[in-house]
C-alpha cells in the first residue's frame, strides 16, 4: 500500500514512560510531535510514576494529551491503566518503561489494542532477576507485542541475554541540532565566560553513577590534561553535590562549570568535545545530538557506545581510567572546529527523526492490521 498520510486512517498511540524528565525518550516525543500527525497519528503519554515529571509541561506544549497513573499498588494501576485504554480507543500503547512494563502490557491486550515496547538500555541482568525478564518477554512475544532495540548493542544483549529477538529501530534528535556558525560559537563561548584559547568538554546528563562523570574530573585532574582543559556538566546533580565536592577535593574547581538542567545546544556550541564515561547506554540521544552538532566524541568502551564509534567520523572509544581519557579528551578537543559540518551530516544521514518516525508508524499499523482485519476488538 502506497504510504501517503493521506491515504491512512488516524491510529491513536499511548505512549507510556515513567516520571517525565528531560531525558532521552521524552526528548524524542517532544521533537516528533508535528510528524506523528504527518503519519496520520494522534500520540498521547502518561507517566506511571510518583510524580508526573517536570517534563509534562514540554509534551503538553508540543500537543500530547498528558496524563499520569501512580505506580502502586500493582493491582490497582492495572485495572487504572486498563481503563484508560479503553477510554482514550487507543490502538496501540507503547511502553517505554521496564519496572512494570510486564502488567501493563497484559493490561491493555486485554482491552484489545496492540501493544510494541522499547527497550532503552543494555540491562546487565543477572539470575532470578533474569529469569524473571527471560518468562516476560516470552509470555509477551506470544502475545503478540513487538519488542522495539533502540540500537544493535540492544538488540544483542536482548538476544543474548533474554533470547528475545528485538527489532532496532535506531533513536533519533531533534533538527535544532546543527553545527554552530562560528558567531554562534563566539557567543555561546562569551555567555558561558570562556576564553579563546580554553579547550572545553560538556558532557550532558544527570548525575549517576552509570554516567560516570567523576572520570572526566579525575581525568581533568591528570598532568596529561592541560591546564586550559575545561568541563562543562549539563544536567541534574545528585542531593548530595557529590561531583561538586570532588571536583573541590580534586583542585579543580575553577574548570568545571555546573550549569544544572537547561537546553544543551548553547553548551554544545560553545564546546570542543564531549565526553560520555558512562558504564552502559542505550543509544544515547545526548550523544546524538552532540554528534549532530559536529563535536568529536570520546565514548567509554562499553556496550551501548561501542556501538555507536561508527556514528560519526570522530568518535574516539577510550578507556575511562585518568590518564588515557585526559590524553584522548584532549585530543579531541583540539580537533579545528571547521570540520564540525562534515561530521554532523554523517550523522544526520543516519539518525534523522524523519526516519525513526516513519519506522514506528510502519510497526504501529502492522500491529494493528490484523487486529483490525477481524473486525473490533474493545472488551468490556
Amino acid at each position: 500500500m502506497e504510504d501517503r498520510p493521506g491515504a491512512r486512517a488516524c491510529l491513536r498511540v499511548l505512549h507510556a514512560l515513567n516520571e517525565l524528565r528531560p531525558s532521552g525518550a521524552e526528548v524524542m516525543l517532544r521533537g516528533a510531535a508535528a510528524q506523528w500527525k504527518e503519519h496520520g497519528v494522534e500520540a498521547d503519554v502518561i507517566a506511571v510514576a510518583p510524580a508526573v515529571g517536570a517534563f509534562a509541561t514540554e509534551l503538553r506544549a508540543a500537543g500530547y494529551g498528558v496524563s499520569h497513573e501512580a505506580m502502586s499498588p500493582l493491582w490497582r494501576l492495572v485495572i487504572r491503566f486498563r481503563r484508560r485504554v479503553r477510554a482514550g480507543g487507543y490502538d496501540v500503547v507503547h511502553l517505554h518503561d521496564e519496572p512494570v512494563n510486564f502488567w501493563l502490557a497484559l493490561a491493555a491486550l486485554s482491552t484489545g489494542a496492540a501493544v510494541a515496547g522499547t527497550v532503552h538500555n543494555v540491562f546487565p541482568l543477572r539470575g532470578k532477576a533474569r529469569a524473571k525478564r527471560i518468562v516476560q518477554r516470552a509470555v509477551l512475544r506470544a502475545l503478540g507485542v513487538v519488542h522495539i532495540a533502540v540500537s544493535g548493542d540492544v538488540a544483542a544483549n536482548e538476544r543474548r541475554r533474554f533470547g528475545n529477538p528485538a527489532r532496532v529501530v535506531e533513536n533519533w534528535y531533534d533538527p535544532v541540532f546543527t553545527p554552530p556558525a562560528p558567531e554562534e560559537r563566539a557567543r555561546a563561548r562569551a555567555a558561558l565566560g570562556l576564553g579563546d584559547h580554553d579547550l572545553v568538554v560538556v558532557s550532558v546528563g544527570n548525575c549517576s553513577s552509570v554516567k560516570r562523570h567523576e572520570a572526566v574530573l579525575e581525568a581533568l585532574a591528570h598532568p596529561a590534561a592541560p591546564p586550559r582543559l575545561v568541563y562543562l556538566h549539563v544536567g541534574q546533580e545528585d542531593a548530595e553535590h557529590s561531583e561538586r565536592r570532588l571536583a573541590d577535593r580534586l583542585g579543580v574547581a575553577d574548570r568545571v562549570r555546573f550549569l544544572g538542567v537547561r537546553h544543551p545546544l548553547e553548551a554544545l556550541h560553545a564546546a570542543d568535545a564531549y565526553a560520555m564515561p558512562s558504564r552502559h547506554e542505550g543509544m544515547s540521544i545526548a550523544a546524538l545530538e552532540a554528534l549532530a552538532t559536529g563535536l568529536p566524541a570520546v565514548f567509554a568502551d562499553v556496550p551501548g557506545l561501542r556501538g555507536m564509534a561508527d556514528a560519526g567520523p570522530a568518535v574516539v572509544l577510550a578507556d575511562v581510567a585518568p590518564e588515557p581519557l585526559a590524553r584522548a579528551l584532549t585530543e579531541a578537543a583540539a580537533l579545528p572546529p571547521a570540520e564540525r559540518g562534515p561530521r554532523a551530516a554523517a550523522v544526520r544521514a543516519r539518525f534523522g527523526m524523519a526516519r525513526g518516525v516513519a519506522e514506528h508508524v510502519g510497526i504501529y499499523r502492522r500491529l494493528v492490521s490484523p487486529r483490525k482485519s477481524t473486525g473490533p476488538h474493545r472488551s468490556s
